[in-house]
């Protein structure tokens, strides 16, 4: 069950070597331009053979289509007399040749016919294993837009079903003309849509049991804005917290919350990124959390208990009803309303239909651009006025020995600081504002079928517990990522899980917003080791052995594995080279 945060209390660099990949393979032209180059060499061809000079033309004519192909990757060796014995040929064809130059010209002029490199459909391969969740999509996502090739196929499946007959083919042609090309203009308005200058293009969508992949890229007609580059390399861009997503198989529309996008820049003018929704922001009831949340501070007030107070602390609530740790789950257990009598337990269908409303896109200025303003200089004078009058130190050395009483002052009056500065920054108090980041204002609306995408997806109990039953109680592995399912109420533990070498798996970066979901990238996940470990004792202590810098040295007496197996609570090893 999906669980809704209480928000009342819980507040460029062009990757050059994949573009000489792609631009150096063989792509198939269009069919109207390969129309074109064939229209263009017949022509040729029947006007050497009126002038008398077929063979020569011929080889000229195989040359220009080596050259229009790019199967010929030899460098020219003609000598000066070759050059002078094809000079009557070209003189001779001189219009002709113009024949072929068309050709030339609508390809180098007309982007869909210069643009060798398909990126919308194929955004995820673009992409390659600069994303998180990186691997290889083509057998699993659909793609949102119809390419050459499969309009081709559709025509050649047509003619089949005619069963050979000429007339029956003519009679339905302009029909079938017709309908390609409304199906065609549908798809491009459907999934590509340009405002004020900034066009969105959806490219594929690949939902599995986990989580929702949506790969797009977003065009300006102007430079695209400057942007903080993460320490992964990555733009850091998202879709704005305004905008909406509505599923069909959910009674109302829900925010997209930490919409990152994991992606990158092709150009100065194009971005490329994938959406991942992980599949529990999916099947939030809304309206059920939103009911629940009445019913339980209601019951709260019952109890003298006021959550809108200054001093509310989930500690003191804890202490108010009579339990070790406050936890939504176990209110029933103190007279409180249970979660499941207002949330509904909702899955993701097999086929669903979501309907997208992107506001806005946010990117994060480059520190050297960010305006942010500094404290002013009066605000810190009375700070330090105020801590100086009743004998605090300022000196963050000196505060962990400050009385209690002392600490409470100091929170205070920094807090009276802040207070200030937002009453005069107020926009400095928003996430995103004017000062840190830059927006693309717009409205793209889309709709978009989806088919969930089970295979190679395998779900395993595991049971790494302690003796209340809390733990990992199963893992979910799909082609990309393995995510763990927890029960923890109380956050007692840390799950951690580890390859088959016994090294921390990633977990895929901005994309992800789960901390049990792991990215498999190129790990061997033959094997992989779950351990549960007491919170703290990892926070403190167990994390920082295997990211300590003198670690492979270390490892040499114990590895990392090798302490979990000595520190952990419970821990399982699972087998998936077994699965097929």
């Amino acid at each position: 069950m999906a669980k809704k945060l209480d928000f009342d209390k819980e507040k460029n660099n062009r990757n050059d070597n994949v573009i000489e990949e792609i631009m150096q393979a063989d792509f198939p032209l269009p069919k109207q331009a390969e129309d074109a180059k064939n229209e263009a060499f017949s022509r040729i061809r029947e006007m050497a053979a009126a002038s008398g000079h077929t063979e020569n033309t011929e080889n000229m004519v195989q040359r220009l289509q080596e050259k229009s192909t790019g199967s010929s990757g030899k460098k020219s060796t003609g000598t000066a007399k070759s050059h002078k014995k094809f000079k009557t040929v070209y003189k001779t064809a001189l219009g002709l040749t113009a024949a072929a130059a068309v050709f030339s010209t609508v390809c180098i002029t007309n982007p869909a016919f210069a643009e060798n490199i398909p990126l919308v459909g194929n955004v995820f391969k673009q992409l390659g294993n600069s994303m998180g969740f990186y691997g290889d999509y083509s057998k699993y996502a659909k793609q949102l837009t119809d390419s050459a090739e499969d309009a081709e196929l559709a025509d050649t499946d047509e003619s089949q079903e005619d069963g050979g007959n000429p007339q029956s083919a003519q009679a339905e042609d302009q029909n079938t003309t017709e309908n390609n090309n409304a199906d065609k203009t549908k798809d491009n308005e459907s999934y590509s849509k340009t405002v004020d200058g900034t066009t969105v293009t959806l490219s594929e969508v690949y939902c599995n049991e986990m989580a929702l992949y949506l790969s797009m890229t977003i065009h300006t007609e102007d430079k695209f804005p400057d942007t903080f580059i993460t320490p992964d390399g990555k733009p850091n861009i998202k879709l704005s917290e305004n905008s909406t997503v509505k599923y069909d198989y959910m009674d109302e529309k829900s925010n997209l919350f930490n919409a990152y996008l994991d992606g990158k820049m092709l150009d100065d003018n194009t971005y490329a990124g994938v959406l991942r929704i992980p599949v529990e922001d999916m099947t939030v009831d809304d309206a059920g959390w939103t009911k629940f949340y009445e019913v339980r501070n209601a019951f709260f007030k019952e109890k003298g208990i006021d959550v809108d107070s200054e001093d509310f602390s989930f500690d003191k609530l804890a202490q108010a009803l009579g339990m070790d740790e406050y936890s939504d789950e176990k209110l029933p257990q103190v007279g409180g309303p249970a979660i499941s009598d207002y949330v509904k337990d909702i899955k993701v269908p097999d086929r669903f239909t979501m309907e997208l409303d992107l506001k806005d896109i946010v990117g994060t200025l480059p520190e050297n651009q960010d305006t942010t303003p500094d404290i002013p200089q009066d605000l810190r004078d009375e700070y330090n006025q105020k801590m100086e009058e009743h004998g605090i130190s300022t000196d963050d050395a000196d505060y962990e020995s400050l009385t209690e009483e002392q600490k409470n002052l100091e929170h205070q009056f920094f807090t009276e600081m802040w207070n200030e500065y937002y009453e005069r920054y107020p926009e400095a108090n928003e996430g995103d504002n004017r000062y840190n980041s830059w927006t693309l204002k717009g409205d793209w609306k889309f709709n978009v079928d989806v088919e969930k995408n089970t295979s190679d997806t395998v779900e395993k109990d595991v049971n790494v517990v302690d003796e209340n039953g809390d733990g990992v109680l199963s893992i979910t592995k799909t082609p990309f990522e393995i995510t763990m399912k927890m029960q923890d109420p109380e956050t007692k533990y840390f799950a951690v899980m580890l390859d088959a070498n016994g090294d921390i798996m990633p977990y895929g970066g901005v994309a992800n917003s789960n901390a049990d979901t792991y990215a498999i990238q190129d790990r061997d996940v033959s094997t992989v080791y779950i351990y549960l470990c007491d919170y703290y004792e990892y926070m403190d202590e167990l994390k920082g052995y295997y990211w300590s810098d003198d670690y492979e040295e270390k490892a040499k007496t114990k590895t990392f594995k090798q302490l979990l197996d000595e520190r952990a609570v419970a821990s399982a090893e699972v087998h998936f080279d077994k699965d097929k």
